[in-house]
């Protein structure tokens, strides 16, 4: 049995008296599969009466009452009771399973031990045409008429005021999600409902949906969360991510959002900013490998351990000297397999291919592609170090705006 086939069926009372139409479905979320608990029902008068489903006979084309009306208790809501076609029918929940954004169309009901229980929902096409008793035009339009149903235990609703059903389904499994699944979720949710889910993050897993997520809601989340919350998520974003966004803000809301940030992150930010949008001081990252030239490898080895988990990147590794001019660079297979005590200056690479950093991003983009590499070293005055432009950024530069934010970030951290 679906919802559908109740809502607004006439209610009646052992004598075949009409006493009114069913509005309402109450089902208790304190099962795995829900039960259905009570019935509300509206009456000639308009008046919403809950009743106990112990009371009622049958369920079907007509919902047959046990006892007369005057004889039944009134049905006391509790907190954890679900309203299915006030709190689930027409809603928007995240399909755990396919990671997408599903319409609820109907829900499927199935008798057991005198109860029903909620198996699922009907996300089909289908299911809206036999809820509106068009189901006849499923075949000639080629509408398979076959159920689409996401069981109960695999959704999360997403209604505003979700504590009904987010209790159903943990948080814990969209938190399981990768970042761009997330991001994609969130991309397709009214605002509150963005927020909502970014919220239920830590600030690292909000902080990386952030970066997936397109650039115009990327503004409109952080416009509308709280401002630490959001300067919070900016210093845990990839600085060039972070400054992209910043770019895109208003500019009294960014020097707010920058005033709150840790001293350090703000300091990289501004400086980012400064540089033109189409430039590769503009899309480039401040957080990088690098090492002093002095070092043996062994020092080498330490001082990348301490610095891993702070750079986008670790396949290069910069060589540079006590006044920050780039001198060299090498990877960490050739360190790896380097003598411990020898320096560093023995095998690094000298010829090195660099982009100045007010070089246009297209050149920077046709200059990794040429030469094949993961990061290209940005430089000012042509030697100091100030930054890398790492691969996946390149491709964001050629590949068309709607797929931005949507190249796998293969060699991050």
């Amino acid at each position: 049995m679906y919802l559908s086939e109740l809502i607004k069926k006439p209610v009646i009372d052992p004598t075949g008296k009409r006493i009114g139409k069913l509005k309402d479905v109450l089902v208790s979320s304190e099962v795995s599969y829900p039960i259905i608990k009570a019935v509300t029902v509206v009456n000639s008068d308009k008046k919403i009466i809950s009743i106990p489903y112990n009371y009622i006979n049958q369920l079907g084309n007509e919902i047959k009452l046990k006892n007369m009306l005057k004889d039944l208790p009134e049905y006391k809501i509790k907190k954890l009771d679900i309203r299915l076609s006030e709190d689930v029918l027409d809603r928007q929940v995240v399909d755990i399973e396919d990671k997408k954004i599903r319409r609820v169309n109907d829900i499927k009901l199935s008798p057991s031990h005198g109860y029903y229980h909620v198996i699922g929902v009907d996300i089909g096409f289908y299911g809206i045409l036999k809820r509106l008793g068009v189901e006849s035009i499923a075949k000639p339009f080629g509408v398979k008429s076959n159920e689409n149903i996401i069981a109960w235990e695999d959704i999360d609703t997403l209604n505003p005021d979700y504590s009904k059903l987010k209790l159903k389904v943990p948080e814990q499994k969209i938190k399981k999600l990768h970042p761009a699944d997330i991001a994609e979720i969130v991309d397709q949710l009214s605002l509150n409902e963005s927020l909502n889910i970014l919220n239920s993050l830590d600030d690292e897993a909000a902080a990386d949906t952030l970066e997936e997520v397109s650039p115009e809601r990327q503004v409109s989340l952080l416009e509308g969360m709280d401002s630490q919350r959001a300067a919070e998520l900016l210093d845990e974003m990839d600085p060039d991510d972070a400054a992209d966004v910043l770019g895109d803000l208003s500019e009294e809301k960014a020097e707010e959002l920058l005033d709150l940030m840790e001293p350090e992150e703000s300091k990289d930010l501004r400086k980012l900013l400064e540089y033109p949008e189409n430039t590769a001081g503009g899309i480039m990252t401040t957080e990088y490998a690098y090492v002093d030239q002095d070092l043996t490898v062994r020092e080498v080895m330490r001082s990348l351990r301490e610095i891993a988990k702070d750079v986008e990147t670790i396949y290069y590794v910069y060589i540079t000297s006590k006044n920050g001019d780039l001198v060299g660079v090498t990877s960490l297979r050739d360190i790896l397999l380097a003598d411990p005590d020898k320096k560093i200056t023995d095998f690094m690479h000298t010829h090195i291919i660099k982009a100045d950093i007010l070089e246009d991003q297209e050149e920077v983009a046709q200059k990794i592609a040429k030469y094949n590499l993961l990061a290209l070293p940005v430089v000012e005055d042509e030697q100091k170090l100030r930054g890398i432009i790492t691969v996946d950024d390149a491709i964001d530069i050629v590949l068309p705006v709607a797929w931005k934010k949507r190249v796998p970030r293969m060699f991050g951290r």
